[in-house]
């Protein structure tokens, strides 16, 4: 029989069972919870170790590659340099003096031939076109004193020629080439020419007392 204000043998039973099981519950729930931390632990261990090892791969891979393209550059470099220098040794060669002056004379020969003998004026002819314009620098010379002329003006380089005069009756040394018209003479062409008959005629009258200049040479044309 229970006693009034003690519980009974069951109630105690019941009671011990009951703080009992809520013990062993809290007890059993950091349990749980610190197996589930561990549990996550070890995969995120591994995800680290992956992203270490991507990172590595990664690294290796790029020094491989600048590695590379360094060589490559610097052998391409290395092949423009001496390309360049191969070019500057051709250009030396082909602009070597030696080369230049050793041809000259075989590009020189077949020209030196007419100004080495000039002709006379008798065998050459007139050599004057219709139309042209011409310098003449000296009227009514003697056949023997024309000629003497003529060889000292071609000989200092100036194509002169003792032609006929307009009547037929006296001589007359024109030098060549002719020019277009009497506007020519204020061209290049006609002023280098002129040049070179004043020049050549200073250095014909140093020549010997008497002779003149071709100061007052004058263009005429060519009927």
């Amino acid at each position: 029989m229970r006693r009034r204000g003690t519980p009974t043998l069951y109630e105690l039973a019941r009671s011990t069972s009951g703080a009992g099981a809520e013990a062993a519950g809290t007890r059993s729930a950091p349990s749980f919870i610190a197996s589930a931390m561990r549990s996550i632990r070890v995969p995120m261990g591994f995800v680290w170790l992956i992203g270490v090892g991507v990172l590595l791969l990664a690294t290796i891979a790029y020094a491989f590659g600048f590695s590379r393209g360094k060589a490559a550059g610097f052998a391409e470099g290395v092949n423009q340099q001496l390309g360049q220098e191969q070019a500057r040794v051709t250009t030396r060669a082909v602009q070597d003096p030696l080369a230049v002056a050793s041809a000259a004379p075989e590009a020189a020969t077949p020209t030196a031939a007419p100004q080495a003998a000039p002709e006379p004026a008798s065998a050459a002819g007139d050599p004057r076109r219709k139309g042209a314009w011409y310098f003449r620098i000296v009227t009514g010379p003697t056949q023997a004193g024309g000629e003497a002329l003529v060889a000292f003006c071609r000989s200092e380089g100036l194509d002169a020629r003792m032609v006929s005069d307009d009547n037929g009756k006296s001589r007359k040394i024109i030098v060549l080439p002719g020019l277009a018209g009497p506007e020519a003479r204020k061209s290049a062409d006609g002023q280098a020419l002129e040049a070179k008959i004043k020049s050549v005629g200073q250095r014909w009258k140093a020549k010997a007392k008497g002779n003149r200049s071709f100061d007052d040479a004058q263009l005429e044309p060519y009927r």
